[in-house]
């Protein structure tokens, strides 16, 4: 971003030609508020976690299992798109997913790599199962995206306010286009807060599964971590529009074990350049 600061590192998220105004920009507030505040988001470093569960359609369907492992220590530093993945796809090894690259490691040894994890997700490639490296991919972003909302919202580009229901609750949402240079699941999503500001849904189509992926993503089971507030439970259902279907569940993820991790620099991991 040149050389000044960072929308994420700004002392305020919004500033002065921020495309958030009105309606959205309070609602954006009071999320980012009850998240922990811009100022815990900005002391962020790692999170530590441990992935106790996984189910759904998509990952049995993609191979889990039998092509690619559940993976389990998983190290988060949402600020820096980065996400490791320990004994990864088998003891001994990791997996490194930094801002679209992905790498599997021994050491310091590398195994295989992709520059950009997302263009082998082509045409007929789409339906293909999952090796390892296309796991780490699609958990990469998910996991680096989702540890980083709703406070990376800031720098998105607000659409329009939405309404629906979740779990028999009432919620406010906005529309939005994210940033192009972004891994995520795709270019225009849709985010859902109850009266409290807390996120609860999380719309989106997951393009390199298909066009036809759309899924309404449910987040519960919060827990306080370094000053921010984490979902430990995430389960998305399939959707059509706006309205969900909750007899087909895509995914089912429950977290456990959520620490900070604030190692010195020189301990962080260091990725081999592809």
């Amino acid at each position: 971003m040149g050389g000044g600061l960072s929308d994420e590192d700004a002392p305020e998220p919004f500033g002065p030609s921020s495309p958030w105004t009105g309606e959205a920009r309070v609602l954006l507030e009071r999320a980012i508020e009850r998240h922990g505040g811009w100022a815990a988001w900005r002391r962020t470093g790692g999170l530590s976690l441990t992935v106790k569960a996984l189910s759904g359609r998509l990952p049995e369907h993609k191979g889990l299992g039998d092509t690619f492992p559940l993976p389990g220590r998983v190290e988060v530093w949402p600020r820096r798109g980065l996400v490791v993945m320990h004994d990864f796809p088998v003891v001994g090894r990791r997996g490194v997913f930094s801002s679209g690259q992905v790498q599997l490691l021994e050491g310091e040894t590398l195994l295989e790599a992709r520059a950009d994890g997302r263009v082998t997700f082509t045409g007929a490639l789409k339906r293909r199962r999952w090796a390892p490296l296309d796991a780490l991919y699609f958990f990469g972003y998910a996991l680096a995206h989702y540890h980083s909302l709703p406070f990376s919202l800031a720098e998105a580009r607000p659409l329009g306010l939405l309404r629906a229901r979740s779990a028999g609750r009432a919620l406010t949402g906005v529309a939005v286009e994210l940033p192009a240079l972004l891994h995520t699941h795709c270019r225009r999503q849709a985010f859902f807060f109850d009266e409290e500001g807390v996120l609860r849904r999380h719309d989106y189509v997951a393009d390199i599964v298909g066009w036809w992926a759309r899924g309404a993503h449910r987040w519960d089971d919060f827990v306080e971590v370094g000053g921010l507030l984490l979902a430990r439970r995430r389960h998305v259902v399939a959707r059509l529009g706006r309205v969900e279907i909750p007899s087909v569940v895509a995914l089912h993820a429950e977290l456990a074990g959520l620490e900070p991790v604030r190692p010195p620099v020189s301990e962080r991991p260091r990725l081999v350049l592809v």
